[in-house]
């Protein structure tokens, strides 16, 4: 069969996307928040440096940031799949399936949280009442359904994708490069609204391109696109 002549099977898309999120759903709300709470906050890592506590407030990159937990696992693989084709959604379901899955075991073994937030304690950099989105992001410090999980984080993860995914294809289109912007932005915002710290984005940025190049040297991506793929 030519590639050409494939098209996605819909029910298996469905169900590995479904797959995804279920995995997703499990690390980030079970098991990060159980076993960081079993550890206890003074029995977990604090991945912060220096540079942490010189990062400044962008409040107005608050959207960018709460844009993709609701909305990631459908907008990640159509941006993949209209700037890269076929084969790089299947790559995004096997990256995402070794993270899911890599990163339960470190949120249960090796837990990570950053400090309260800046705003609150004024360790770092105070956030003005008046800047924009101040009460969304006062009501997320509050009401973070996980504060253990700080890395991998799952925000740089999705941003990642966006970002190494084109990087790692010979030649650059108009297409990769708003992926690109659109990774970094993200990312951007986990820093400048401090609810990540470097350290953790740097992490979760190897971490992926660790797993697309084990994806991509024993040919993951393709054997699940093929079958993902049946004839037009």
């Amino acid at each position: 069969m030519q590639t050409s002549k494939l098209r996605f099977s819909w029910p298996k898309l469905i169900l590995m996307n479904f797959i995804i999120y279920i995995l997703e759903t499990i690390s980030y709300f079970f098991v990060g928040s159980y076993f960081g709470q079993l550890w206890g906050l003074s029995n977990t890592w604090n991945l912060q440096l220096g540079i942490d506590r010189v990062m400044p407030w962008i409040s107005w990159l608050f959207p960018y940031y709460m844009l993709w937990p609701y909305y990631w696992f459908i907008l990640v693989p159509i941006l993949l799949y209209w700037a890269l084709g076929r084969r790089a959604v299947a790559k995004y379901i096997v990256v995402s399936l070794l993270m899911y899955v890599i990163a339960s075991i470190i949120y249960a073994v090796f837990p990570t949280t950053t400090v309260e937030l800046d705003f609150l304690n004024g360790n770092i950099a105070t956030l003005a009442h008046n800047a924009p989105f101040y009460e969304n992001i006062y009501h997320l410090a509050h009401n973070s359904a996980n504060v253990w999980g700080s890395w991998p984080s799952y925000h740089n993860f999705w941003a990642s994708m966006l970002v190494l995914f084109p990087l790692m294809q010979k030649g650059m289109t108009w297409k990769k490069a708003v992926l690109i912007v659109m990774g970094l932005v993200v990312s951007l915002a986990t820093f400048t609204l401090h609810q990540h710290a470097v350290g953790d984005a740097v992490l979760t940025y190897l971490m992926t391109y660790v797993f697309m190049r084990v994806t991509m040297r024993y040919g993951w991506d393709q054997k699940l696109l093929g079958w993902m793929s049946k004839q037009k």
